[in-house]
């Protein structure tokens, strides 16, 4: 049998699954925009908070529409949110990396009462489609 490359593991945080519940996510144009975001949620104290930012290809691919880039059990799960909002929500998140925009991702775990300071400093940094994925809700924030 001959030896054919292997494609090489990419790093990061499973998106949209079991494991990643209670973070925010929203859609910026820019850096300087993520950068005026940042700056206000280390101005909140959230500087210990998860902040994750999603970007191009490798966003892509952590993010993994079909599941197929993640073994049986990511397909089996993006079937099953076919029927939820969270389906086209992962959709349009990708949609907006393939344009050249950037997602940011904050981790809320033992911080869901600062989703509110959170989506104020989204709206600082001038995102759209700013969510909040619970564990057991989708909850869209005025950003």
């Amino acid at each position: 049998m001959p030896n054919r490359p292997r494609p090489q593991p990419r790093s990061g945080l499973a998106h949209f699954t079991m494991l990643s519940r209670g973070r925010v996510y929203g859609i910026f144009q820019s850096l300087e925009d993520v950068q005026r975001c940042a700056a206000r949620l280390l101005e909140l104290g959230l500087a210990d908070q998860a902040v994750q930012i999603i970007m191009g290809e490798d966003g892509e691919y952590a993010l993994d529409v079909d599941g197929h880039r993640h073994g049986v059990w990511a397909r089996f799960l993006r079937l099953m949110q076919g029927m939820t909002d969270e389906r086209p929500h992962i959709e349009q998140y990708v949609r907006a990396l393939s344009c050249g925009e950037i997602v940011l991702s904050v981790d809320m775990t033992g911080s869901t009462g600062a989703v509110a300071a959170v989506a104020e400093a989204f709206a600082i940094g001038r995102a759209r489609f700013v969510n909040y994925y619970g564990p057991w809700v989708v909850e869209p924030l005025r950003a």
